[in-house]
């Protein structure tokens, strides 16, 4: 029988819908501090970074994670490091760092006769071929933020809504920037893998843009997002699997249909507040 769920009878879906909400989950607790604090674009710098991550891992490993996980994170403290020592504008030091690991990547493609994987997964994903050491990372991953998120929580708020206030409550913002960075990095490369470099930086935006439409309180805004990216990715993939779609667009096809619902729904409520 064709049922709705039917698709988690077999274990490479199940594979990905693990894999794809781990992703967003990690993706939609991010969202907020980075979205708020004008830092989203380093999610699509970052993709750009870890799709030459992969390919070099690609050159070296059967598991490319291993070598574009540090790679990516390293480039994206050197990204940290020139917007905080060296007085860099964080879009000009992303650009910089993204373009450059772009370049590279494409040269490495041109020179390696034998590199026969296909750019465009890389592109576009490749959801359903999820591997156990990427579900354990994307585990892992999801922990660590959480555990980040909690423990630094009230610091990293103050760090989001006023930078200057909170130098001057001596917190170490810049140790903060450095860790986001980091886990910004990690979650990247694991989306770069399964969702695509062309669309991972969605999971970024999307969920508190969302949120933002219904409410402006930060703790609500955060909850609603983990809720909208749960749900989106889980829709997103049934979809996927039942209509023959592809799963990263069909994810962010729902993404962006509740981005324009609760648009309208806010519209409508703010003229009706007004009359």
């Amino acid at each position: 029988m064709n049922t709705m769920f039917s698709f988690l009878q077999y274990t490479f879906m199940l594979y990905a819908l693990i894999l794809a909400l781990l992703i967003a989950l990690a993706a939609a607790l991010l969202s907020p501090f980075l979205v708020l604090s004008k830092q989203s674009l380093i999610a699509d710098g970052m993709a750009h970074i870890a799709f030459t991550g992969v390919v070099i891992g690609l050159l070296f490993s059967n598991e490319p994670l291993y070598i574009a996980i540090p790679f990516a994170v390293v480039a994206a403290l050197l990204i940290t490091f020139l917007t905080e020592k060296v007085d860099m504008d964080s879009d000009a030091a992303i650009g910089v760092v993204s373009v450059f690991s772009l370049a590279l990547g494409l040269i490495i493609i041109s020179q390696s006769a034998g590199f026969n994987r296909s750019v465009e997964s890389l592109l576009v994903g490749s959801l359903l071929t999820v591997t156990v050491p990427e579900l354990l990372i994307a585990s892992a991953l999801a922990l660590v933020v959480t555990v980040f998120i909690l423990v630094f929580y009230r610091k990293l708020l103050i760090t989001t809504f006023d930078p200057t206030f909170a130098k001057f409550s001596k917190i170490n913002t810049g140790f903060l920037k450095y860790i986001l960075s980091a886990l910004t990095a990690v979650f990247v490369v694991i989306g770069v893998r399964s969702i695509g470099a062309l669309l991972i930086s969605a999971f970024i935006l999307f969920p508190t843009l969302i949120a933002r439409q219904i409410t402006k309180s930060f703790n609500t805004a955060l909850y609603l997002g983990v809720g909208f990216a749960l749900f989106s990715t889980f829709i997103g993939l049934t979809l996927s699997y039942h209509l023959a779609l592809p799963t990263g667009p069909s994810i962010i096809m729902i993404f962006s249909g509740f981005l324009v619902l609760t648009y309208l729904v806010n519209l409508i409520f703010l003229k009706k507040r007004r009359l």
